[in-house]
Order: structure tokens, then C-alpha cells, then sequence
């Protein structure tokens, strides 16, 4: 895992019913920001799909890639000098080839961010 505990630390992880919850604080001067843009950081939307994958991987505690993104809708942008905290929620169907079916959403205080599916293996 690339960015867990440097970029971003999960504060919390809660799955029930098929449905993963994380809680997480990003770091607002973490590098990323330096070319994201500096004095208005920015989370790019691919280091929020690294997020939703080592989420998954620190739930099911392997290693997960993804194998096909269906569909991502970037809805809001992710500022951690806005808010730091965001929720990631997803529901997870577990296929018969062990792949993970995953629908899902981050948000924060002021929105949803982002609403994604895709196959993760």
C-alpha cells in the first residue's frame, strides 16, 4: 500500500451486510499537493481510486487490483484543507471467480466526491 498512513489513515473500518465503511483523515500537506495544486490542494481522482482500492485490501487483508472501472463520476472536489475527513462506503458482491463486485461512493461534510463501480481482484 503506496499512500495508507502517509497520505491518508483510516480511522475507522466497519463492514456489515456487504457494506465496507471507512473512515479517513487525508493529509492536506502531504506531497501530492505540492503539484495538485499549491495553495488550493486538490485529491486527484486517480490517488482516490488508490484509496478505494487499498481500503479494500486492508478489509480483506491481500492484495486487490482493479480489474475493470466501470463507471466514476467525479462529483465534488476533494479538499483536504476544506474538510480532512471522508467517508467511503461501498457494497460488495464477491463473485464466484473471487472477484469483488464493488459499488460506492466517497463523501464528506460538504458532499459526495465521487461514485464509482468496478471488478477488484
Amino acid at each position: 500500500m503506496i499512500l495508507k498512513d502517509s497520505f491518508y489513515r483510516i480511522h475507522s473500518l466497519n463492514f456489515t451486510e456487504n457494506v465496507l465503511e471507512a473512515q479517513v483523515s487525508i493529509d492536506p500537506k502531504h506531497a501530492i499537493f505540492d503539484g495538485h495544486f499549491p495553495g488550493n490542494p486538490v485529491t486527484p481522482g486517480v490517488v482516490q481510486l488508490e484509496m478505494v482500492k487499498e481500503i479494500l485490501g486492508t478489509h480483506f487483508n491481500r492484495p486487490i487490483q482493479l480489474k475493470t472501472l466501470a463507471n466514476s463520476k467525479f462529483l465534488a472536489v476533494l479538499n483536504p484543507e476544506n474538510t480532512a475527513d471522508a467517508t467511503f462506503k461501498m457494497t460488495i458482491a464477491e463473485q464466484e471467480d473471487q472477484s469483488l463486485k464493488v459499488s460506492g461512493q466517497i463523501s464528506t461534510s460538504e458532499g459526495i466526491c465521487l461514485k464509482f463501480s468496478g471488478i477488484y481482484q
